[in-house]
């Protein structure tokens, strides 16, 4: 495990798996953590992706957003989809899409629309710009 401090938050790895992807039999991982305020851990994390599959299929970033610990619940919290895509210049770039899955974890898996041009937005991105500021296990 291990914690970093950036801007306003705190990212925490906490786990990484790495198995094979069924279709083409490369290798695929997974990595998760939480992201950290001043106030309290305020999202999860998830990324997925196929190594050598990057360019063309993307990853995927998960992020249930929201309070954590004792007295929350699914309810306080909700679930948002990113792709990560890696340009052929290596330019990363990231698109919104609808969330599903984590209903354990989020009472709301929200769509792209309700992402889009919100005030909800701005926090997303930052959020994501920590864990990839802090998270140097991608790629």
């Amino acid at each position: 495990m291990s914690s970093t401090t950036s801007t306003n938050y705190t990212v925490e790895w906490l786990g990484d798996e790495k198995s094979h992807c069924a279709c083409c039999g490369n290798d695929s991982r997974r990595i998760w953590g939480l992201v950290h305020a001043p106030e309290g851990t305020v999202a999860a994390y998830w990324m997925h992706w196929t190594v050598g599959h990057v360019i063309d299929e993307g990853a995927k970033l998960d992020l249930v957003i929201g309070a954590w610990g004792d007295g929350t619940s699914p309810g306080d919290r909700y679930a948002v989809a990113l792709v990560h895509r890696q340009q052929a210049n290596g330019t990363p770039a990231l698109m919104v899409v609808d969330a599903d899955g984590y209903e354990t974890l989020a009472g709301t898996a929200l769509r792209r629309q309700e992402v889009i041009g919100t005030s909800l937005a701005s926090s997303v991105f930052a959020i994501t710009d920590a864990i990839y500021q802090q998270d140097d296990r991608f790629f």
